[in-house]
């Protein structure tokens, strides 16, 4: 894994890629998925923000039914 913990809460996370593939990927470390309460298998949102930096959130699993009235 490549990655520096450079705070408290924050981290500097490299971009690393599959030698087979070539797809891109990143490795979260263990302390930072602890820190934000993602677990594997969760899925992650990556948006774009206009300053050119990323976000990711953890996508929120809606499984309540709609009832129509």
């Amino acid at each position: 894994m490549k990655y520096k913990q450079t705070g408290t809460n924050s981290w500097t996370i490299e971009v690393q890629e599959n030698g087979k593939t070539k797809e891109l990927f990143i490795e979260f470390p263990p302390e930072a998925l602890d820190q934000v309460g993602w677990d594997l298998g969760d899925t992650l949102i990556w948006e774009e923000l206009d300053h050119g930096a990323w976000q990711i959130t953890k996508k929120e699993n809606n499984n309540e039914k709609k009832i129509d009235s």
